[in-house]
């Protein structure tokens, strides 16, 4: 019986109150970012509006700070409704201006949706925003966690959100900016799918199949050694719903012909819609699955969660 090499291993603002407490637009320091430039290279613009509560512990000081390092001249726009001011008579200037701003973010969050005025307020500068610099202008809600989906406002909703919790939260916001596709590294995808499933009986229930083409005849091993701790079983059916009970065709058991796994094998063919189930009451160290006497065979290490 061939074996494959080992495969990858399986894993199943400080508010920066002035003495006068005026609520504006203020920049973030120099040690946060460089000054903008001007020309073909210049950093793209981004106005950051918040609330002045959002920054009480220094949350949009930090997401000022870190926009900053990838290369986003971000202006920090404080907004206290409680001042009477408008949001749009304080931005106006500077989202209509092209030369003043690449992009408008909105940190939201309950404090700054919270309220019904607040949010007549975002959706009055919103749509005001749209039809100064039109449908191409990236306004980006901002959200530090989660929010009441009915307090966002429906101009937000329709365009780019993203959560800080979101790793690449930086790089979205900054290829929105420059107006350009984010660059997000797609983690690379096993040609196999592996789910454990726990059964009411305290047993477990590794799922496998391939995620195209079949698998067919059918073979399952664990360490020879580890036989009689594991007690493992196959048996075949719908993927996502394990069933102890099934009808195995042409099925047996064997041990490998250097006697170092435990081979369990079926006629039935494994499928992107169909998979195999091996029933174990305690996780092997390794778990081989594929073609039986054949290609492709992968090895999965602690299949276990």
């Amino acid at each position: 019986m061939p074996w494959l090499s080992r495969n990858k291993r399986f894993r199943m603002l400080h508010p920066g109150r002035d003495p006068n407490g005026y609520a504006g637009q203020r920049t973030i320091s120099n040690a946060f970012r460089p000054s903008r430039r001007f020309g073909e290279d210049a950093m793209p613009a981004a106005w950051l509006t918040y609330a002045w509560d959002d920054n009480i512990d220094g949350d949009v000081d930090f997401v000022a700070q870190e926009l900053g390092r990838p290369g986003v001249d971000v202006k920090l726009d404080r907004w206290n409704i409680g001042a009477g001011k408008r949001l749009w008579d304080q931005i106006a200037k500077f989202i209509q201006d092209p030369a003043e701003s690449d992009a408008w973010i909105l940190y939201a969050s309950q404090n700054s949706l919270g309220s019904e005025p607040c949010r007549e307020e975002f959706a009055y500068a919103l749509d005001r925003a749209l039809e100064t610099r039109g449908g191409a202008f990236p306004i980006i809600g901002l959200f530090n966690g989660p929010v009441d989906a009915s307090l966002i406002p429906p101009a937000v909703k329709v365009r780019l959100c993203v959560s800080t919790t979101d790793p690449e939260w930086k790089e979205r916001i900054v290829a929105a900016a420059e107006g350009r596709a984010p660059e997000i590294a797609r983690p690379t995808i096993q040609p196999y799918q592996i789910r454990v499933h726990g059964q009411s009986n305290g047993t477990y229930a590794i799922e496998v199949r391939p995620r195209a083409g079949s698998w067919s005849p059918f073979c399952a091993a664990v360490p020879a050694d580890e036989r009689d701790r594991v007690r493992p079983r196959i048996m075949h059916g719908p993927a996502g719903s394990p069933s102890s009970g099934g009808i195995l065709f042409n099925a047996g058991e064997d041990s490998s012909s250097d006697g170092k796994w435990w081979i369990m094998f079926a006629q039935n063919e494994a499928t992107p819609t169909q998979s195999y189930y091996v029933f174990v009451h305690e996780f092997p160290s390794r778990l081989v699955f594929g073609v039986h006497n054949g290609q492709p065979q992968f090895i999965v290490e602690r299949p276990g969660p």
